[in-house]
């Protein structure tokens, strides 16, 4: 398509694009801009600097990986409600919610066209406060000596004499012990964080930085800010102030749910691993950085190669040491000494005289699949100590029966027997997560942005969720 071709649409159509406050882009096969609004021209660039240059010329900082147009033309399908961040030819940072489509003529595709709101004013205000929180939260950054008794884990934190267990703590030794990154994966619940400050509290340097930032908690047009730090100017409203690869700098950086992010960041993570520099959002200079990385996933590494959730050299370059946590089901006669250490702890910190539960409610826990793990272990012996007035817990006093059924996915209303199985307790799981996922897309007719709000998950755990179950045609049916 050129642009004598695109110009014979009818003027009142170009009207209609002339007036809206969206900017509209258009491009050609040949990714060339032919077409944009005043919009475009007022709030992102002049007309004479983008019309008739090539994409990529004019978004530097976009990638064939990266880039809505290239998936459209590719595919021939929309991409609907994406956060777009961008650097302008001039340097600046524009944040967009935009939507791009495909263009046909006479039924062959010519090109794509693209409509962008720009949510800059209202994505800095947030950036600024987000980044300013994960950055000096005090609870994400530890400086502590291999033999601080402070609020930090360390091996002998992880309780347990299955075999699993033991060989697990053989591994955190072996991968403390030098600079090699780690990669650990475990399923929700399982304590990838604690493995994680083990290998910190072994280390033999003192007060060096321990630092963790759960990926998939901070959307990932933030997320860059917050590892690489930003320089003042490079956007209105930013300060300079580092990263968290730069807070790391001696020490070890902890990411969780590295999974949760998108390719064109894991390229940028793989760069800084590689490279050993790092350069701040807006800033030239080039700042070398040394820490250990350890990464985390819920979902099991292989998964995620053949999804394409995780880029293999990104997998590869992780995986030094590999330490997977088995679940809780997996290793239940480790089940009474958790027991007892967690209500040793609770009951020290809630005042409580609690040493022990009868045997029906351990024989209850020891039969319970705990899909929720250790941490739902460690929340149902809180929730017990608080409310017990008796040195002993009472399987009659406690609602465990009613509290912890687990919904069944077919009919609303009725429970699903909870069985030992953890083959069957998975798929009731994965059918529940997709007929949840199913659900909100339908009431927000197929937008993922508005869905993953009313579930309370980042807009991109949801996307990898949505491809992992191929629900792209079922997104498409109600568009």
């Amino acid at each position: 398509m050129n642009r004598s071709s695109f110009l014979k649409t009818p003027s009142y159509l170009l009207d209609i694009f002339s007036d809206m406050n969206e900017s509209v882009y258009v491009i050609n096969l040949d990714y060339d801009i032919i077409y944009l609004n005043a919009s475009a021209e007022g709030n992102v660039f002049g007309r004479e600097s983008v019309l008739y240059r090539n994409l990529f010329d004019v978004f530097p900082s976009l990638t064939k990986e990266n880039s809505a147009f290239i998936k459209v033309i590719k595919t021939q399908r929309p991409v609907k409600g994406s956060i777009c961040t961008f650097i302008t030819s001039r340097g600046e940072r524009k944040t967009t919610l935009t939507s791009t489509y495909p263009l046909f003529e006479d039924g062959r595709i010519i090109g794509a066209y693209e409509i962008g709101e720009d949510i800059t004013g209202i994505n800095l205000a947030s950036e600024e406060f987000i980044v300013g929180q994960a950055i000096n939260r005090k609870d994400d950054i530890h400086k502590v000596s291999p033999h601080d008794d402070g609020a930090f884990y360390t091996l002998d934190s992880i309780i347990g004499s299955d075999p699993t267990i033991i060989n697990l703590k053989k591994q955190i030794r072996l991968a403390a012990a030098n600079q090699s990154n780690v990669l650990i994966y475990g399923e929700t619940g399982t304590g990838k964080e604690m493995i994680a400050q083990a290998i910190h509290s072994l280390r033999k340097e003192e007060n060096t930085p321990f630092i963790a930032q759960n990926c998939a908690a901070i959307p990932e047009s933030l997320l860059e800010g917050i590892l690489f730090g930003t320089v003042k100017g490079a956007f209105t409203g930013a300060e300079t102030r580092p990263g968290l690869f730069e807070l790391a700098h001696g020490g070890i950086l902890f990411l969780d749910e590295i999974n949760s992010m998108q390719m064109n960041l894991q390229a940028k993570i793989l760069r800084v691993i590689q490279e050993g520099k790092i350069r701040r959002i807006g800033g030239h200079e080039e700042i070398a950085v040394d820490f250990k990385l350890i990464a985390s996933t819920n979902v099991h590494p292989k998964t995620l190669i053949e999804t394409g959730e995780m880029r293999r050299d990104l997998y590869y370059r992780l995986n030094v040491f590999y330490l997977e946590l088995p679940p809780l089901s997996a290793r239940k006669n480790d089940i009474p000494l958790l027991v007892q250490s967690f209500i040793k702890e609770y009951s020290e910190r809630l005042d409580k005289k609690v040493v022990a539960v009868d045997q029906k409610t351990m024989d209850f826990f020891m039969n319970y699949p705990w899909p929720g793990n250790i941490r739902e272990l460690k929340n149902v012996i809180e929730r017990l100590v608080a409310i017990s007035a008796d040195m002993l817990i009472r399987f009659e006093d406690t609602d465990l029966n009613a509290s912890m059924s687990i919904v069944k996915t077919e009919a609303p209303g009725q429970t699903l027997q909870v069985s030992g199985d953890r083959v069957r307790l998975k798929e009731a799981v994965r059918a529940l997560e997709i007929n949840l996922i199913k659900d909100a897309l339908i009431k927000t007719q197929g937008n993922i942005s508005k869905a993953s709000r009313d579930l309370d998950l980042p807009q991109q755990t949801l996307s990898n969720k949505i491809k992992r179950y191929d629900l792209g045609h079922f997104i498409d049916q109600l568009k």
